[in-house]
C-alpha cells in the first residue's frame, strides 16, 4: 500500500492512550518488545528538529510484509533496524516526527512481557498502535526520507580495498551505544563509509577527509610516537585483554537443548522403579526451562546490563568454582548449605546401604 500521509499538525498535543482493543483489518502484527527496540536503535540517529531537512527529524517505517523496518539518519549517520513481522496484510512506509516517535517508543515500552503484541494500523496521516494494554495514535509527516536501501546497496556493494589509515569523528560515537553491545565494523576504502552490523541492524558513519593535509599513514603514525616507545617491544604484552562475546544466544541453545533432552530422558525412564532419575531429569528440564524463560524477560527489560551479567556467570562456569559461590551465597543469605549437603549425604548413604529386594 502506498500511502500518501498528511504532515503532521504543529504543536499538537501528545496522543493519549486508549483503553481496549479493536480489530484492525489491515493490522501489521509485530512484538512489542521488538518494536520498542528498533526505535530505540535508530532513534539517536535521528535529525535535529531544527534540521534544514526536516524529514529527516524522525523515524521512517518501512514494512515490507516480512520486516518492519525502522530508519533514521542525520546525513552524518545512518541506522536501519529491522524487526520480523507475526502477521502482515499488506505493505506501508511512513515517517513519524521525533516529538512523537518519543511517545510512541514510551507506549511499546511499557508493555511488561515478551508476549506482548501491537497491531499496527496506517491511515491516511496517522499511526496507530493498538494492545491490550490500550492504544496510541501518532500523526505521521509528509515528504520523503533518505533512499536508504539505495544507500546500503551501493555501499555494501562497493569493491573493497586495502585500507591503511582512516579518521572518523569521534561526537557520532555515542550513537552507536543504542545499537548493540557488539557490532562488526568494515570499510570498503578510506573514503568510504564505515559499515556498523549486528543482528537485525546495520549502519553508516562517513570517515573524517583530510582537508588541506596529507592522508595519514600507519607507517607515519609509528614514526610520531616511536621516541616516545623507544626500544620496546610487545611480543609478550597481553594488552587489551579482548572484550566478552555475547553469551545469551548459546545460553539459549544450551537451555533449550538441556530441557528437550531432559524430557526426553524422562520419558525414557518413566515406568521403571529409578525414582531418582525420574525425578532428576525432571528437575533438570524444569530449572532449564525456567532459566530460559527468566532470560528471555531480563534481556527485554534491560538487554545491555543481561549481557554483561551472562559475561560473568559464563566465565564463572567456565572456571568451575560455581559450587563455592553458591556456598558463600547461601551463606550470606541466612541460610545453613552444609546442613543441606549432609542431609543430602546421609539420605544417599542410607539409600546404598539398604538391600535391594531380590526378584525371582
Amino acid at each position: 500500500m502506498a500511502c500518501a500521509p498528511s504532515p503532521a499538525a504543529p504543536n499538537s498535543p501528545p496522543p493519549e492512550p486508549q483503553p481496549g482493543r479493536t480489530h484492525t483489518p489491515m493490522a501489521t502484527t509485530i512484538a512489542a518488545h521488538q518494536l520498542a527496540e528498533a526505535l530505540t536503535q535508530v532513534m539517536p540517529h535521528m535529525a535535529h528538529p531544527t534540521s534544514s531537512t526536516p524529514t529527516l527529524a524522525g523515524v521512517h517505517f518501512a514494512n515490507d510484509g516480512a520486516h518492519l523496518h525502522t530508519v533514521a539518519t542525520d546525513r552524518h549517520t545512518l541506522a536501519v533496524a529491522r524487526r520480523r513481522l507475526h502477521d502482515c496484510e499488506d505493505e506501508w512506509n511512513t515517517t513519524v516526527g521525533a516529538v512523537h516517535i518519543a511517545y510512541l517508543h514510551a507506549w511499546a515500552e511499557a508493555h511488561p512481557t515478551h508476549s506482548d503484541t501491537v497491531d499496527l494500523d496506517l491511515q491516511a496521516g496517522q499511526l496507530t498502535a493498538t494492545s491490550t494494554a490500550g492504544r496510541i495514535a501518532v500523526p505521521t509527516m509528509d515528504g520523503v526520507h533518505a533512499p536508504w536501501r539505495a544507500l546500503l546497496a551501493k555501499h555494501l556493494d562497493h569493491p573493497c580495498e586495502p585500507v591503511d589509515v582512516s579518521m572518523l569523528d569521534t561526537q557520532y560515537l555515542a550513537r552507536w551505544a543504542q545499537a548493540g553491545r557488539h557490532l562488526q565494523i568494515t570499510q570498503a576504502s578510506p573514503e568510504a563509509p564505515y559499515i556498523l552490523a549486528g543482528p537485525d541492524f546495520i549502519g553508516l558513519q562517513m570517515p573524517v577527509r583530510p582537508i588541506l593535509q596529507e592522508a595519514p599513514t600507519r607507517a607515519g603514525l609509528a614514526a610520531d610516537w616511536a621516541t616516545s616507545i623507544g626500544g620496546a617491544t610487545g611480543t609478550d604484552v597481553d594488552l587489551p585483554l579482548p572484550a566478552d562475546g555475547d553469551a545469551a544466544p548459546a545460553m539459549t541453545e544450551d537451555l533449550l537443548k538441556q530441557v528437550l533432552i531432559s524430557a526426553q530422558d524422562l520419558y525414557d525412564v518413566v515406568g521403571g522403579e529409578d525414582r531418582a532419575a525420574i525425578a532428576a531429569h525432571a528437575r533438570a528440564g524444569a530449572h532449564a526451562w525456567t532459566a530460559h524463560r527468566l532470560l528471555q524477560v531480563l534481556r527485554v527489560i534491560d538487554p545491555r546490563t543481561t549481557e554483561l551479567a551472562l559475561a560473568d556467570i559464563n566465565g564463572e562456569l567456565e572456571a568451575g568454582d560455581f559450587p563455592e559461590l553458591a556456598f558463600d551465597d547461601a551463606e550470606t543469605l541466612g541460610h545453613q548449605p552444609q546442613a543441606w549437603v549432609d542431609s543430602y549425604l546421609a539420605a544417599r548413604d542410607a539409600k546404598r546401604d539398604t538391600p535391594t529386594p531380590a526378584t525371582v
